[in-house]
C-alpha cells in the first residue's frame, strides 16, 4: 500500500530474490531499502547513508513495529574510491540532493549547501572483506557514482551483482565504459 518509485518497483520485482544481499548506496529515507527488504526477507539490506540525520531517521524506521522483522541495517558512511574522510554537503532545498563536496558540478547553478560536514568514506572493496558481498546494488549518490564504482571494481568483478545506478547523463559515457570493462549488459 506504499507508493514506490516505478523504476525501483520494476528493479526490485525483477532482480531481488528472497535471499538477496542488497547494498543500497545513498539510502536517503529508505524509499528503496524498505521495499527491497520486503522482497529480500530471508536475505539482508545494507543501506549506506552519510547524512547522520537521515541515517537516524532510517534507524527509527527500522524500529517501527511494522518494520521490526525487515532485514535492514543502516551504515552511516559515504561510499567512495578511498577510505578516509570527505566533506559532505547538506542541501539547503531537499536532502535528496545531499552530496560529497566537489561532485555533481553540473547542478551548481541550482544547488545550495546549507552546511558542510566531515563524513567517513569507505570503498565497497574494503567493506566486502567483512560484510556479506552484494548480490544486488542500488547506487544514487548525486554525482559521485563513478567514485563509488571505482572503489568497488574488485567486488563488482568478483560477485557480479545486479545493479541499478541512478546517475546523471553527464556520467553516462564513463559508466558505460566502466560496465563494458567488466562485461556487464546495460539495460
Amino acid at each position: 500500500g506504499v507508493a514506490i518509485d516505478p523504476v525501483h518497483r520494476r528493479f526490485i520485482a525483477r532482480w531481488i530474490a528472497r535471499d538477496s544481499v542488497v547494498w543500497d548506496v545513498g539510502g536517503n529515507m529508505g524509499l528503496f531499502a524498505f521495499p527491497a527488504a520486503l522482497k529480500a526477507h530471508a536475505g539482508s539490506v545494507l543501506t549506506f547513508e552519510p547524512d547522520i540525520d537521515l541515517a537516524r531517521a532510517l534507524m527509527r524506521g527500522c524500529r517501527r513495529r511494522e518494520n521490526a522483522t525487515l532485514p535492514v541495517t543502516v551504515l552511516p558512511v559515504a561510499l567512495s574510491d578511498s577510505d578516509g574522510c570527505a566533506r559532505f554537503e547538506i542541501a539547503a532545498h531537499g536532502r535528496a540532493m545531499n552530496k560529497l563536496a566537489g561532485v555533481g558540478g553540473w547542478h551548481d547553478d541550482l544547488y545550495q549547501a546549507a552546511e558542510t560536514r566531515t563524513v567517513p568514506t569507505l570503498r565497497i572493496d574494503t567493506l566486502a572483506r567483512t560484510l556479506p558481498p552484494p548480490t544486488v546494488m542500488k547506487i544514487d549518490v548525486e554525482g559521485a557514482e563513478m567514485a563509488v564504482l571505482a572503489g568497488g571494481r574488485e567486488t563488482i568483478a568478483r560477485y557480479r551483482p545486479a545493479m541499478l545506478v541512478e546517475g546523471p547523463r553527464q556520467l553516462a559515457e564513463a559508466m558505460r565504459d566502466f560496465f563494458a570493462s567488466l562485461d556487464y549488459v546495460l539495460l
